[in-house]
């Protein structure tokens, strides 16, 4: 009977993924469908601002600069915009790999991703309005205080503007692991409370961007139409190059549906489309480095350093620990039909569940000054790829089909559960490249993970952690204790040996979804978001960030929105004074020059 449920419950999961899918794909074709049959978009249309990328950055940033009823402003959008049910916090996995998103992949990395197909790690990112706070697993955290400190001392007033604007909630479900997890960790006396108040280490369930239940992304803004009668939203726009005049952006060349149109902007254009996006363009329009462009025949306009320094958060530890009991999620949860009506009647339950259920740091044991940043995190999940029976992890995450059959399937039957190390502040960075002058063709991204073996030997100490707490009292009544399965690749090394887990998290390395600094503050970017030696061009998104803050990126994202938009409205009223004052001294002064004459 129990093998029986669970093979139901397996074809109950595939059907329904299976149906998600061809409705995903379905909707999408309408959208383009409607989108066409009524385009009345015209050449050379004149804006005050444009806004490449409907993300998070350029969601809040067109809005906010929408504010002021005297300008034009244009955002466009690549994707389209979200049908009905995408706000479903558990199906964020089965949106990826779809229409919505640019299923990006990075080239085969030399140190790292070796249990990836072909040694490559899958970047999903957000082409749909509302960007990539579409398809992320909604974590909000602001990390630590000292990220910040540098490059953004008055982040906590980006902070409370996120209060207004964002909707940021507790967990509206979570499994019993998550409480489990948490008294084990206050059993190693570690601090238990609202990291996003203390801006410190410590543990927490998760806060998410969510919504009675629905996920939040920034978009919703977008919907307050009537708020913003002077802001334009073009989707299925794709942004191909920037219209230069010397050092000043002058406009934006897109295309859509197979035409070529061009937008021109007066006071400014806003590259909010992403780490990857944002720097390709700006390379394809000539700015970027010179050696690279040439190679491409580019004509250079401005020699700066695009593309560089890209760093990422990555993880490791999926499924490495089981247990003697279930408490995580599991699929008879999800499709229990009271799982169901509680989503849709009350927005609660497991639907509400975007997977991550605590996120905490702390510092490793090779970094011993406590007042520094933490070095590591640690994101718990419910479930991993064995209970992943619809296969969208494997799908998504990229597993060869020899790894994920020779070890994640074989757990099919076990209680595993995730607790995940996450790498901080990576030592190792990488480079994007463009692979041609054609804009349609992808990039060359290359986060060089593990390069630098300083960032293994911390994603161990990671691993030796989480071996901290399966000793803990709480978590030995529950039988927890590691897979012992060795890692496909790892066979000969022998099992929990330093040398071991160097092996093991080479091979299960993992994206966190978490890229910056493609166009850094201080290298490409000033601190006003303007690129260094333009005029009228700025940046704005993940890619001008300087480093990696101390967990998940999108709080910071929202923050620097807020903060460019103060900066750029600031800027140019200051502008118009100043041009107001010189116009109000040419007056004067040839008023003057004008009395001299009739006295003479």
């Amino acid at each position: 009977m129990f093998i029986f449920t669970k093979y139901l419950i397996f074809i109950i999961a595939s059907t329904f993924t299976t149906i998600f899918l061809f409705y995903i794909h379905f909707a999408y074709m309408l959208d383009i469908f409607f989108q066409w049959f009524f385009d009345n978009v015209r050449d050379m249309q004149q804006y005050d601002y444009i806004v490449v990328g409907a993300g998070s950055a350029g969601s809040i940033l067109a809005t906010r600069l929408a504010k002021d009823k005297q300008s034009r402003v244009l955002l466009l959008e690549a994707g389209g915009t979200a049908p009905f049910f995408l706000d479903i916090p558990l199906l964020a996995p089965i949106i990826q790999k779809t229409a919505y998103d640019w299923q990006y992949i990075t080239v085969p990395q030399e140190h790292a991703c070796k249990g990836l197909s072909n040694n490559q790690s899958r970047w999903p990112r957000g082409k749909i309005v509302g960007g990539t706070s579409r398809l992320n697993y909604m974590a909000y955290v602001l990390g630590h205080r000292l990220d910040y400190e540098t490059w953004f001392p008055d982040f906590m007033e980006s902070t409370a503007e996120n209060d207004k604007l964002v909707s940021i909630n507790e967990l509206r479900w979570n499994s019993d692991f998550a409480d489990i997890f948490l008294k084990a960790v206050k059993e190693l006396n570690h601090n238990i409370g609202n990291m996003n108040l203390q801006l410190d280490t410590g543990f927490m369930k998760a806060h998410l961007t969510i919504e009675n239940g629905k996920r939040w992304s920034p978009d919703k803004i977008l919907h307050w139409k009537s708020n913003y009668p002077n802001l334009t939203l073009l989707t299925h726009a794709r942004a191909s190059k920037i219209l230069m005049n010397l050092d000043k952006a002058e406009g934006i060349e897109f295309l859509r549906f197979g035409n070529k149109y061009t937008a021109i902007a007066k006071k400014g254009v806003i590259l909010s489309a992403g780490v990857i996006e944002s720097p390709k363009l700006l390379m394809l329009s000539g700015i970027g480095p010179k050696k690279h462009l040439e190679t491409l025949n580019i004509s250079v306009i401005n020699d700066l350093p695009v593309g560089q320094t890209l760093m990422d958060h990555i993880l490791t530890g999926l499924d490495l620990i089981t247990l003697n009991t279930s408490l995580g999620l599991d699929l008879s949860d999800i499709f229990n039909p009271m799982s169901i009506f509680n989503y849709f009647l009350f927005g609660r339950g497991p639907w509400t569940s975007a997977g991550i259920e605590v996120i905490g740091t702390f510092h490793s044991a090779l970094n011993t000054n406590k007042s520094t940043l933490p070095d590591l995190q640690l994101m718990v999940l419910p479930l991993g790829a064995a209970k992943d029976c619809t296969l969208s992890l494997k799908r998504t995450i990229g597993f060869s089909n020899e790894i994920y059959n020779k070890y994640f399937a074989s757990f099919l039957h076990e209680n595993t559960v995730t607790i995940a190390p996450v790498l901080l502040h990576p030592k190792s960075s990488g480079e994007l490249l463009l692979q041609s002058s054609n804009p349609f063709d992808e990039p060359l991204i290359d986060p060089k993970y593990l390069s630098n073996k300083e960032d293994i030997d911390t994603l161990v100490e990671g691993l030796y952690f989480i071996k901290d707490l399966l000793k803990t009292n709480v978590l030995r009544a529950y039988g927890a204790s590691l897979n012992k399965k060795p890692f496909p690749g790892c066979e000969n090394y022998i099992f929990d040996t330093r040398e071991y887990w160097k092996c093991y998290v080479q091979h299960l390395t993992l994206t966190s979804y978490h890229p910056v600094g493609t166009c850094r503050i201080n290298d490409v970017v000033d601190e006003s978001f303007r690129v260094y030696n333009m005029r009228n061009l700025y940046v704005v998104d993940a890619s001008v960030l300087p480093s990696l803050p101390s967990g998940n990126i999108h709080a910071a994202v929202l923050m620097l929105a807020q903060k460019a938009a103060r900066i750029i409205k600031s800027k140019k009223a200051e502008e118009k004074k100043n041009i107001q004052k010189q116009y109000q001294s040419y007056i004067c002064y040839v008023f003057n020059v004008c009395v001299d004459i009739c006295e003479i």
